[in-house]
């Protein structure tokens, strides 16, 4: 039995422009991300063929540890299972193992390789990324979860079968094995160029709703605005990611699936304009005022439902962060970051 730690990062989208709808499906998009220091931990374990194993694990407040045994008879191939634990206030989402996208990155893994041991590779996900955000936290525990399961496999962490298992999964997930900041063109999954990350600190703001990657780019094929040659010649010009203009032509087919976006935005301008001390007025005060008027350091994280305020000091990342919570939204201050998934030192 071998266990590993990893860590598995935020991100958010500097930059977002969703492009035509191709033959095959997909968009066309070019994007600007930037990890956040805000992450994911996971705990993989490698039990092998003939072994029996009883883990303790964390379970909830009524019974905080529970044993999980894990025996691998002969002939049983590679099995994947996982513990999602949910922290920071964020309700559980309803993920079976045969869809987590991290346990279908460790088979993934083992199909191209065309790796037939039998063996159980059992994963504890603490997750403090809320789902369905624009934040990436799926993807990027799937590739925190092939870089573990290289690592428990004796695999070349450099070895291009994982960044070929990471396209195969999805685009943002091969972000994450990079991190820091980059541009990403093609599906979002080709990487153009890196950046200096941006250092300052941030908060995230969520609305209780959740929104579909799949809706939201619907929405946005009915009425398309795509972005302008002007605004993707500074991206490939630009050497720093503090020079890249903050741009998502997802936001306005985001707000109309999801209005408590707009209420969100109107929230943080009145949160900002009082100097991030206090709420001087309700979501529900703000409604009646010019919602298309968001604050200059502030955007939907990809397609939402996250949202996220670049912030002058940890102080006013606090007061933020407070004044969001007591307005009744899940809220959480952090920092752009230059992390990337990985794993911790034994």
């Amino acid at each position: 039995m071998q266990t590993i730690n990893l860590i598995a990062p935020a991100k958010v989208n500097l930059f977002l422009g969703v492009g035509r709808l191709q033959p095959d499906g997909y968009h066309e998009v070019t994007t600007v991300m930037q990890a956040l220091a805000l992450h994911d931990t996971i705990h993989m374990t490698l039990v092998s063929s003939g072994e029996q194993v009883v883990l303790a694990e964390p379970c909830d407040e009524a019974q905080p540890i529970r044993e999980h045994t894990i025996e691998v008879p002969a002939g049983s191939g590679l099995s994947v299972s996982v513990n999602m634990q949910w922290r920071e206030g964020i309700a559980p989402a309803d993920i079976t193992d045969q869809d987590n996208l991290a346990c279908r990155a460790v088979r993934v893994l083992a199909r191209l390789m065309g790796r037939t041991n039998d063996e159980h590779v059992r994963l504890v996900i603490e997750k403090h990324i809320p789902p369905q955000s624009g934040l990436g936290g799926g993807s990027s525990d799937a590739a925190a979860a092939l870089i573990g399961a290289a690592a428990l496999w004796n695999v070349d962490p450099t070895d291009q079968v994982i960044y070929q298992a990471a396209q195969e999964i999805g685009a943002d997930t091969a972000f994450f094995l990079h991190g820091g900041s980059a541009l990403l063109e093609g599906r979002g999954d080709i990487l153009r160029k890196r950046y200096r990350s941006r250092s300052e600190q941030v908060v995230i703001i969520r609305p209780a709703e959740g929104i579909s990657t799949a809706q939201a780019y619907r929405t946005f094929d009915k009425a398309p605005v795509y972005s302008c040659d002007d605004m993707l010649a500074v991206l490939h010009d630009a050497t720093d990611a503090s020079e890249i203009p903050l741009y998502n032509n997802l936001q306005a087919p985001a707000e109309l699936l999801l209005p408590a976006l707009s209420d969100v935005k109107g929230f943080i301008r009145n949160t900002t304009r009082a100097g991030n001390a206090e709420v001087n007025s309700t979501v529900a005060d703000s409604a009646g005022e010019d919602d298309s008027v968001a604050p200059k350091d502030c955007l939907l994280c990809g397609s939402g439902s996250a949202t996220f305020v670049v912030c002058e000091s940890l102080e006013a990342a606090h007061a933020l962060t407070a004044a969001a919570r007591l307005a009744g939204y899940w809220a959480r201050a952090t920092s752009f970051s230059s992390i990337r998934a990985a794993q911790l030192p034994r």
